[in-house]
Protein backbone atom coordinates (compact mmCIF):
# COMPACT_ATOMS: atom_id res chain seq x y z
CA UNK A 1 0.00 0.00 0.00
CA UNK A 2 1.53 3.59 -0.92
CA UNK A 3 0.45 6.72 1.11
CA UNK A 4 1.46 9.87 -0.37
CA UNK A 5 1.86 12.97 2.13
CA UNK A 6 1.12 16.71 0.69
CA UNK A 7 2.88 19.58 2.40
CA UNK A 8 1.57 23.06 2.50
CA UNK A 9 3.73 24.89 0.69
CA UNK A 10 5.78 21.90 -0.83
CA UNK A 11 4.04 21.38 -4.24
CA UNK A 12 6.25 17.75 -4.09
CA UNK A 13 4.43 14.28 -3.38
CA UNK A 14 6.09 12.20 -0.47
CA UNK A 15 5.02 8.75 -1.17
CA UNK A 16 5.04 5.95 1.91
CA UNK A 17 4.71 2.72 1.39
CA UNK A 18 3.23 0.46 3.84
CA UNK A 19 2.58 -3.13 3.62
CA UNK A 20 -0.98 -4.89 4.58
CA UNK A 21 1.38 -6.79 7.09
CA UNK A 22 2.56 -4.35 8.57
CA UNK A 23 -0.70 -2.23 9.48
CA UNK A 24 -1.93 -5.22 10.84
CA UNK A 25 0.82 -5.84 12.75
CA UNK A 26 0.46 -2.19 14.73
CA UNK A 27 -3.42 -2.42 14.97
CA UNK A 28 -3.29 -6.10 16.66
CA UNK A 29 -0.13 -4.20 19.66
CA UNK A 30 -2.53 -1.65 19.80
CA UNK A 31 -5.49 -3.36 20.73
CA UNK A 32 -3.50 -5.86 23.29
CA UNK A 33 -1.82 -2.80 25.16
CA UNK A 34 -5.84 -0.64 25.19
CA UNK A 35 -6.71 -2.71 28.60
CA UNK A 36 -3.54 -2.45 30.12
CA UNK A 37 -3.87 1.82 29.38
CA UNK A 38 -7.98 1.75 30.59
CA UNK A 39 -6.34 0.29 33.63
CA UNK A 40 -3.78 2.73 34.61
CA UNK A 41 -6.49 5.33 34.11
CA UNK A 42 -9.08 3.64 36.62
CA UNK A 43 -6.71 3.27 39.00
CA UNK A 44 -5.46 7.01 38.87
CA UNK A 45 -9.18 8.27 38.74
CA UNK A 46 -9.90 6.73 41.41
CA UNK A 47 -6.43 6.95 43.76
CA UNK A 48 -6.20 10.76 42.77
CA UNK A 49 -9.63 12.14 43.42
CA UNK A 50 -10.46 15.64 42.06
CA UNK A 51 -9.82 18.33 44.46
CA UNK A 52 -13.42 19.36 43.96
CA UNK A 53 -14.55 15.94 44.75
CA UNK A 54 -12.30 16.00 47.71
CA UNK A 55 -13.90 19.01 49.19
CA UNK A 56 -17.39 18.19 48.37
CA UNK A 57 -17.33 14.93 50.57
CA UNK A 58 -15.42 16.10 53.32
CA UNK A 59 -17.66 19.60 53.97
CA UNK A 60 -20.54 17.08 54.92
CA UNK A 61 -18.68 14.70 57.21
CA UNK A 62 -16.85 17.96 59.09
CA UNK A 63 -20.45 19.57 59.22
CA UNK A 64 -21.32 15.84 61.00
CA UNK A 65 -19.18 16.06 63.47
CA UNK A 66 -19.28 19.77 64.37
CA UNK A 67 -23.20 18.84 64.68
CA UNK A 68 -22.56 16.10 66.93
CA UNK A 69 -20.09 17.84 69.17
CA UNK A 70 -22.46 20.63 69.92
CA UNK A 71 -25.12 18.14 70.60
CA UNK A 72 -23.28 16.73 73.32
CA UNK A 73 -22.05 19.84 74.69
CA UNK A 74 -25.42 20.72 74.90
CA UNK A 75 -26.07 17.60 76.47
CA UNK A 76 -23.62 17.74 78.97
CA UNK A 77 -24.47 21.21 79.93
CA UNK A 78 -28.10 20.33 80.78
CA UNK A 79 -27.08 17.63 82.91
CA UNK A 80 -24.23 19.82 84.71
CA UNK A 81 -26.93 22.69 85.10
CA UNK A 82 -29.77 20.08 86.39
CA UNK A 83 -26.83 18.49 88.81
CA UNK A 84 -26.33 22.26 90.00
CA UNK A 85 -30.25 22.40 91.14
CA UNK A 86 -30.17 19.41 92.07
CA UNK A 87 -27.39 20.16 94.93
CA UNK A 88 -29.03 23.71 95.82
CA UNK A 89 -31.75 22.08 96.48
CA UNK A 90 -30.08 19.61 99.13
CA UNK A 91 -28.55 23.24 100.29
CA UNK A 92 -31.43 24.62 101.03
CA UNK A 93 -32.92 21.01 102.65
CA UNK A 94 -29.85 20.84 104.61
CA UNK A 95 -29.93 24.78 105.33
CA UNK A 96 -33.28 24.10 106.82
CA UNK A 97 -32.26 20.80 108.87
CA UNK A 98 -29.04 22.47 110.21
CA UNK A 99 -31.41 26.12 111.77
CA UNK A 100 -33.40 23.14 112.98
CA UNK A 101 -30.38 21.43 115.35
CA UNK A 102 -29.15 24.53 115.86
CA UNK A 103 -32.36 25.47 117.59
CA UNK A 104 -32.56 22.65 119.29
CA UNK A 105 -28.83 22.93 120.62
CA UNK A 106 -29.60 26.84 121.73
CA UNK A 107 -26.98 28.14 119.00
CA UNK A 108 -28.38 31.20 117.12
CA UNK A 109 -29.78 30.98 113.81
CA UNK A 110 -27.49 33.47 111.62
CA UNK A 111 -24.45 31.45 112.66
CA UNK A 112 -26.13 28.10 110.13
CA UNK A 113 -27.82 30.13 107.32
CA UNK A 114 -26.67 29.41 103.79
CA UNK A 115 -24.35 32.70 102.72
CA UNK A 116 -25.21 34.87 100.29
CA UNK A 117 -23.43 33.28 97.14
CA UNK A 118 -26.09 29.78 97.61
CA UNK A 119 -28.86 31.79 96.86
CA UNK A 120 -31.48 30.27 94.45
CA UNK A 121 -30.75 33.34 92.12
CA UNK A 122 -27.38 32.32 92.05
CA UNK A 123 -28.41 28.71 90.38
CA UNK A 124 -31.46 29.85 88.11
CA UNK A 125 -29.92 32.60 84.77
CA UNK A 126 -31.09 35.51 85.15
CA UNK A 127 -32.30 38.48 81.87
CA UNK A 128 -32.08 35.51 79.00
CA UNK A 129 -28.65 34.46 80.00
CA UNK A 130 -27.52 31.19 79.81
CA UNK A 131 -25.01 29.22 82.17
CA UNK A 132 -21.63 28.81 80.56
CA UNK A 133 -19.48 25.26 81.37
CA UNK A 134 -17.14 26.64 83.40
CA UNK A 135 -19.41 28.81 85.44
CA UNK A 136 -21.79 25.66 86.49
CA UNK A 137 -18.46 23.75 87.22
CA UNK A 138 -17.17 26.83 89.29
CA UNK A 139 -20.67 26.81 91.46
CA UNK A 140 -20.85 22.93 91.43
CA UNK A 141 -17.48 23.36 93.17
CA UNK A 142 -18.59 26.02 95.38
CA UNK A 143 -21.76 23.84 96.59
CA UNK A 144 -19.52 20.99 97.20
CA UNK A 145 -17.34 23.02 100.03
CA UNK A 146 -20.43 24.36 101.22
CA UNK A 147 -21.25 20.80 101.81
CA UNK A 148 -18.45 19.80 103.78
CA UNK A 149 -18.57 22.66 105.92
CA UNK A 150 -22.02 22.15 106.84
CA UNK A 151 -21.36 18.53 107.04
CA UNK A 152 -18.99 19.56 109.83
CA UNK A 153 -21.14 21.82 111.15
CA UNK A 154 -23.68 19.18 111.95
CA UNK A 155 -21.39 16.75 113.42
CA UNK A 156 -20.62 19.31 115.89
CA UNK A 157 -24.35 20.27 116.47
CA UNK A 158 -25.00 16.21 117.06
CA UNK A 159 -22.52 16.03 119.03
CA UNK A 160 -23.80 18.88 121.63
CA UNK A 161 -27.15 17.43 121.12
CA UNK A 162 -26.12 14.23 121.89
CA UNK A 163 -24.05 15.80 125.13
CA UNK A 164 -27.19 17.80 125.94
CA UNK A 165 -29.59 14.21 125.77
CA UNK A 166 -26.96 12.08 128.11
CA UNK A 167 -26.92 15.04 130.72
CA UNK A 168 -30.81 15.63 130.69
CA UNK A 169 -30.93 11.79 131.40
CA UNK A 170 -28.55 11.75 134.10
CA UNK A 171 -29.48 14.76 135.80
CA UNK A 172 -32.43 13.54 138.10
CA UNK A 173 -35.40 15.21 136.95
CA UNK A 174 -39.10 14.56 137.20
CA UNK A 175 -41.04 12.97 140.54
CA UNK A 176 -40.31 8.75 141.44
CA UNK A 177 -43.92 8.42 142.62
CA UNK A 178 -47.20 8.89 141.54
CA UNK A 179 -48.92 11.05 143.95
CA UNK A 180 -48.08 11.83 147.49
CA UNK A 181 -46.54 14.54 149.17
CA UNK A 182 -43.19 15.89 151.03
CA UNK A 183 -44.10 14.29 154.48
CA UNK A 184 -40.62 15.67 155.72
CA UNK A 185 -38.20 18.32 153.63
CA UNK A 186 -34.49 18.58 153.27
CA UNK A 187 -32.27 19.80 156.41
CA UNK A 188 -32.28 20.20 159.69
CA UNK A 189 -35.35 18.52 161.68
CA UNK A 190 -36.35 16.55 164.80
CA UNK A 191 -35.21 13.11 165.32
CA UNK A 192 -38.75 11.05 164.97
CA UNK A 193 -37.47 8.81 167.25
CA UNK A 194 -35.62 10.12 170.25
CA UNK A 195 -36.81 13.78 169.67
CA UNK A 196 -33.02 15.37 169.66
CA UNK A 197 -31.99 17.48 167.07
CA UNK A 198 -31.05 16.23 163.70
CA UNK A 199 -30.14 16.67 159.88
CA UNK A 200 -32.59 14.88 157.24
CA UNK A 201 -30.04 14.30 153.93
CA UNK A 202 -33.03 13.49 151.72
CA UNK A 203 -36.66 14.09 151.31
CA UNK A 204 -39.82 11.78 152.64
CA UNK A 205 -42.15 11.67 149.85
CA UNK A 206 -45.68 9.57 151.65
CA UNK A 207 -47.90 7.46 149.50
CA UNK A 208 -49.49 4.29 149.57
CA UNK A 209 -47.12 0.78 150.29
CA UNK A 210 -46.59 -0.70 146.86
CA UNK A 211 -46.61 2.62 144.77
CA UNK A 212 -43.70 1.99 141.62
CA UNK A 213 -41.24 4.16 142.59
CA UNK A 214 -38.96 5.05 139.24
CA UNK A 215 -35.50 6.24 138.57
CA UNK A 216 -35.18 10.20 138.62
CA UNK A 217 -32.02 9.69 136.24
CA UNK A 218 -30.02 7.23 134.21
CA UNK A 219 -26.77 5.35 136.04
CA UNK A 220 -25.54 2.11 137.08
CA UNK A 221 -26.73 0.46 140.43
CA UNK A 222 -23.89 0.96 142.86
CA UNK A 223 -25.88 -0.87 146.17
CA UNK A 224 -29.37 -2.95 145.82
CA UNK A 225 -30.22 -4.53 149.40
CA UNK A 226 -30.87 -3.88 153.04
CA UNK A 227 -28.70 -0.93 155.30
CA UNK A 228 -29.85 -0.50 158.86
CA UNK A 229 -32.56 2.07 159.20
CA UNK A 230 -33.43 3.08 155.07
CA UNK A 231 -34.56 -0.49 154.96
CA UNK A 232 -34.67 -1.76 151.34
CA UNK A 233 -32.80 0.38 149.52
CA UNK A 234 -31.09 1.48 145.89
CA UNK A 235 -28.14 3.43 144.85
CA UNK A 236 -27.79 4.59 141.61
CA UNK A 237 -24.91 6.85 140.32
CA UNK A 238 -24.06 9.09 137.01
CA UNK A 239 -20.86 8.40 137.19
CA UNK A 240 -19.47 11.29 137.76
CA UNK A 241 -20.11 11.64 141.59
CA UNK A 242 -23.81 11.67 141.29
CA UNK A 243 -25.81 9.25 143.39
CA UNK A 244 -29.52 9.08 143.89
CA UNK A 245 -30.88 6.79 146.73
CA UNK A 246 -34.43 4.90 146.85
CA UNK A 247 -35.12 4.00 150.62
CA UNK A 248 -37.63 2.07 152.59
CA UNK A 249 -38.57 -0.14 149.59
CA UNK A 250 -40.87 -2.71 150.21
CA UNK A 251 -39.63 -4.64 146.96
CA UNK A 252 -36.63 -3.53 144.96
CA UNK A 253 -36.22 -5.10 141.02
CA UNK A 254 -32.80 -4.29 140.41
CA UNK A 255 -29.59 -5.36 140.84
CA UNK A 256 -25.87 -4.19 141.30
CA UNK A 257 -23.92 -3.69 138.04
CA UNK A 258 -27.39 -3.01 136.17
CA UNK A 259 -27.43 -0.24 133.44
CA UNK A 260 -30.48 1.69 134.87
CA UNK A 261 -32.84 4.33 132.21
CA UNK A 262 -34.42 7.44 133.44
CA UNK A 263 -38.01 6.57 134.45
CA UNK A 264 -37.68 2.49 135.12
CA UNK A 265 -39.05 1.04 137.75
CA UNK A 266 -37.04 0.32 140.58
CA UNK A 267 -39.39 -1.07 143.13
CA UNK A 268 -41.98 -0.72 145.54
CA UNK A 269 -42.91 1.51 147.91
CA UNK A 270 -42.84 0.24 151.62
CA UNK A 271 -42.36 1.11 155.21
CA UNK A 272 -39.11 -0.79 156.05
CA UNK A 273 -36.36 0.25 158.51
CA UNK A 274 -36.35 2.84 160.48
CA UNK A 275 -40.05 3.97 159.11
CA UNK A 276 -43.07 6.09 160.85
CA UNK A 277 -45.18 4.79 158.35
CA UNK A 278 -45.20 3.94 154.27
CA UNK A 279 -43.32 6.84 152.49
CA UNK A 280 -40.31 6.83 149.93
CA UNK A 281 -37.35 8.36 151.44
CA UNK A 282 -35.17 10.07 148.30
CA UNK A 283 -31.89 11.44 148.59
CA UNK A 284 -28.98 12.82 146.19
CA UNK A 285 -25.21 12.70 147.04
CA UNK A 286 -22.71 15.15 145.20
CA UNK A 287 -19.34 13.58 145.86
CA UNK A 288 -20.26 12.30 149.23
CA UNK A 289 -22.21 15.16 150.18
CA UNK A 290 -26.08 15.64 150.29
CA UNK A 291 -27.88 18.16 148.71
CA UNK A 292 -31.42 19.33 148.52
CA UNK A 293 -33.59 16.78 146.21
CA UNK A 294 -36.09 19.34 146.15
CA UNK A 295 -34.48 20.93 143.37
CA UNK A 296 -34.40 18.15 141.16
CA UNK A 297 -38.14 17.39 141.53
CA UNK A 298 -40.83 18.59 139.26
CA UNK A 299 -44.63 18.64 140.42
CA UNK A 300 -45.28 18.34 136.81
CA UNK A 301 -44.75 14.77 137.24
CA UNK A 302 -46.25 13.81 140.32
CA UNK A 303 -49.64 13.20 138.72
Amino acid sequence: MNVIFLREGDARARPVSLSVGRIAAGAMALFGLMPLVLGALAFWLFAHPTPHATASGAAPNALVQVRKLAAASRTDLAGLAAAVGRLRAHASRLDAMSARLGSLAGLPASALSLPAAFSTAQVTPSNGQEWTMSGLKALSRQLRSEFARRSAQLAVLASILAAHRVAARMTPRGWPVRGGWISSPFGPRPDPFTGRPGFHPGIDIAVPVGTPVRAMAAGIVIFAGSDGGFGRLVKISDGHGEVTMYAHLSARFVHVGEVIHKRQLLGRVGDTGYSTGPHLHFEVMLHGVPINPAHFLRLADRR
